[in-house]
């Protein structure tokens, strides 16, 4: 009898902390899934393989708090993180952006680092994770509020590099998503698609239940995915989201799109939070 009843308590315990996720989800996530549960998804499978002494010194710098907790951080002050990208020979001026995408060569999928090959600037926040990174390892001039910044930065742009539509494909499709499609008789623009319903269609939960159920892969399986640089880690992204890029505006997709394309989601969330993990563990430990 006591077994049963502590059976009860735990079992409406999960139904409590699934039913207030799924409220909570739906009500304020509903237009941000990838930028919101998706992100704190990531960070939670980063922060989930950190080294204890990697997440004891982030966490002085966040105050206390989980990396989880910024995960949307650049979205959320998207106009106070802009950058100098560089000069852009088109407009003639330097340019002030966010960089949440990259570019790719669509045949060889390598990401550009400075310009295409038209001469054209790249938003590029595979090099901004590469410059916030090398920063931190050296960050003895750094205030905390620098290095706090530039974490949360990180956070944010590794998990950006890996959503499908944040990838320009040169000169095949530098679109990313920014056009509506019909799916499931619902229209939609295929950008907001990729950024939310494709995870929160088949995990119609929090990011803790989401980080559970699909950080599932192996430890040598792991260390394959985090080898190389960041700019390996872009190249693998863009080739692996490269088919999803095959629909166009105005297109009508099958519900079965979502089950289609379940593994590539989940692969790339997964992906970005152990290689999130790897860049923070090199960094502080």
């Amino acid at each position: 009898m006591r077994n049963y009843f502590i059976m009860r308590i735990h079992y409406n315990t999960i139904w409590i902390r699934t039913t207030i996720a799924v409220i909570f989800t739906t009500f304020f996530f509903s237009s941000m899934a990838w930028n919101r549960v998706g992100h704190a998804t990531i960070a939670k499978i980063a922060e989930d393989h950190l080294t204890e002494k990697a997440k004891k010194e982030i966490s002085t710098f966040l105050d206390g708090s989980s990396i989880v907790r910024y995960a949307s951080f650049a979205d959320d002050y998207k106009g106070k993180v802009k950058v100098d990208i560089g000069f852009e020979p088109k407009q003639g001026k330097r340019v002030i952006s966010y960089p949440h995408t990259f570019e790719a060569d669509a045949k060889t999928f390598e990401a550009f680092r400075g310009i295409n090959k038209e001469g054209m600037y790249v938003k590029n926040c595979v090099h901004f994770i590469e410059k916030y990174t090398e920063e931190l390892k050296n960050r003895e001039n750094l205030s905390k509020e620098e290095i706090a910044l530039r974490i949360k930065l990180i956070v944010h742009f590794v998990g950006d590099m890996h959503c499908p539509e944040h990838i320009r494909y040169y000169p095949d499709d530098m679109t990313i998503g920014y056009y509506n499609v019909t799916i499931a008789g619902k229209e939609i623009r295929y950008h907001t698609l990729w950024d939310g319903e494709m995870l929160t269609n088949k995990h119609p939960w929090g990011f803790l239940e989401i980080s559970y159920l699909i950080d599932t892969y192996t430890e040598d399986e792991i260390k394959k995915i985090t080898q190389g640089t960041p700019y390996d880690w872009a190249k693998d992204s863009a080739q692996a989201s490269w088919p999803i890029h095959s629909v166009k505006e105005n297109d009508v997709l099958k519900k079965s799109f979502y089950q289609k394309w379940q593994n590539l989601t989940e692969s790339q969330v997964c992906k970005a939070g152990y290689r999130l993990a790897k860049v923070l563990n090199d960094i502080f430990d």
